[in-house]
């Protein structure tokens, strides 16, 4: 009975299974033959830290192809139009096309292309353009606003244009924002009013809309107190930054609350001896300091001042008094503000 029901199971599967996989397609989009093409958007690295003003945050876009006929699964168009928002208004989150040029090589700045290498991975566009005997796509238009959208289209328009050959993960651009502060970013796709909606081109003229991993959402947040250096990691380096920066003219921790891992105000040589006793002798991590309220009394009272004040009527503040050890007692003098617990 066993084998009958085996021999039931693989003469389904035989039937369910194309025997020619050029004849799959995906689920998404019929016209997407084989195995679903794929564009990923994502933050590199993604552990990122905020280094200050100005700070350079790269975004890779990479597509995977099959190619199970050439002559019609080779990709002839991108139509990628991205959007974006963050989450710091108030702060400039630029893509600018100074960090985002078109060029290819030979031309300069490509420090700066939207095709330029990264960390060793090549980019699909500028190996194009390195290779004498092979013709990079002729149509390129990138659209920015500068804080909103990236609107990028590719095209192979000469009779010689190399078609986008298969591969896993394949990097075809590269999207540069700069930030003015820590925020999270997110990347969807949009409507281009020029093209539509995002899609790739078939070799046949024929288009469809290829998966994504989006909207894509990441975070750029500031190094944790106590990484002086912003490498995700408080160790000897931190240690040595911060007399660098102190005694021998280096750059200031970025931000500079960083470096006060103390918490006392200032970033000075107590700072270094905390990040010693806590690395090498057993002391406390940085970490902001922390208490409990234990009593209070006097919450919502008005009374009137005494000539003796020296506060003016139309000022407030508080008074404080510290025992040195664990006890901090406030007192506000012209409250202007609620501070009442719980409220």
């Amino acid at each position: 009975m066993k084998s009958v029901l085996l021999f039931v199971a693989v003469l389904a599967a035989c039937i369910l299974w194309p025997a020619d996989l050029s004849l799959a397609q995906c689920p998404e989009d019929p016209n997407d033959n084989g195995i679903c093409d794929t564009l990923y958007v994502e933050v590199c690295p993604p552990d990122a830290l905020f280094s200050g003003p100005g700070h350079l945050v790269q975004v890779p876009i990479r597509v995977t192809n099959d190619i199970l006929n050439p002559a019609i699964d080779s990709i002839a168009g991108f139509f990628i139009p991205l959007c974006y928002t963050h989450s710091n208004p108030s702060k400039y989150c630029s893509l600018s096309g100074y960090w985002n040029n078109t060029n290819l090589y030979p031309d300069p700045n490509l420090d700066r292309s939207i095709f330029r290498h990264l960390d060793g991975e090549t980019n699909w566009m500028t190996t194009l353009s390195e290779h004498s005997s092979i013709y990079p796509w002729d149509t390129i238009i990138l659209m920015l606003d500068g804080t909103s959208h990236f609107w990028l289209s590719l095209v192979p328009t000469g009779m010689q244009d190399q078609r986008f050959w298969g591969g896993s993960r394949v990097l075809v651009a590269i999207m540069t924002f700069k930030l003015e502060d820590t925020m999270t970013i997110c990347i969807d796709t949009c409507f281009w009013p020029i093209s539509g909606p995002f899609n790739f081109v078939r070799s046949d003229a024929v288009t469809y809309v290829p998966r994504d991993n989006m909207p894509h959402c990441f975070s750029i947040s500031s190094p944790a107190v106590g990484d002086v250096n912003a490498d995700g990691v408080i160790d000897i380096g931190d240690v040595v930054y911060l007399i660098n920066y102190l005694y021998r003219g280096g750059e200031p921790p970025s931000p500079i609350e960083t470096g006060d891992c103390n918490y006392d105000g200032v970033v000075d040589v107590g700072d270094v001896v905390y990040l010693i006793n806590y690395l090498y002798r057993g002391g406390q991590a940085p970490n902001p300091p922390t208490g409990v309220i234990v009593n209070y009394d006097g919450c919502k009272e008005f009374a009137k001042g005494t000539p003796g004040d020296d506060t003016p009527p139309d000022q407030d503040c508080i008074e404080y008094q510290y025992d040195g050890v664990s006890v901090l007692l406030l007192k506000h003098v012209n409250a202007g503000f609620n501070c009442c617990p719980d409220e």
